[in-house]
């Protein structure tokens, strides 16, 4: 009744409120993919070869980081999506691309 009167229409679990997901029981993957594509685009769209190194961590430092300090206040995250995910940046910094894996050999 108060639904009806005010306007508003009855939702299902789980949905994303302020960018978080909220559902109920324990954190899966599934939940938290919305995320980890956004990141993934932005690191894949970057011109990562045209910056220089510090450039680029300076840039995952300010974006990336800011996009999931939100959510860590809320959840934990899986291990799975956090090892994925830092790969990624990995990748980026030293490479320029998300894709692309470049070892380096530090005296």
């Amino acid at each position: 009744m108060i639904a009806g009167l005010l306007g508003f229409s009855e939702g299902n679990i789980p949905f994303n409120y302020l960018g978080c997901p909220i559902f109920k029981g324990k954190p899966k993957c599934i939940y938290f993919q919305a995320i980890t594509d956004r990141i993934k685009v932005k690191l894949a769209t970057w011109k990562g070869a045209m910056l220089s190194i510090m450039g680029r961590v300076q840039l995952v430092k300010s974006i990336i980081h800011g996009m999931l300090v939100y959510s860590f206040h809320i959840y934990t995250w899986p291990r799975k999506l956090l090892q994925k995910i830092d790969s990624w940046i990995k990748n980026f910094i030293w490479s320029g691309d998300i894709l692309t894996r470049k070892v380096f050999t530090v005296s």
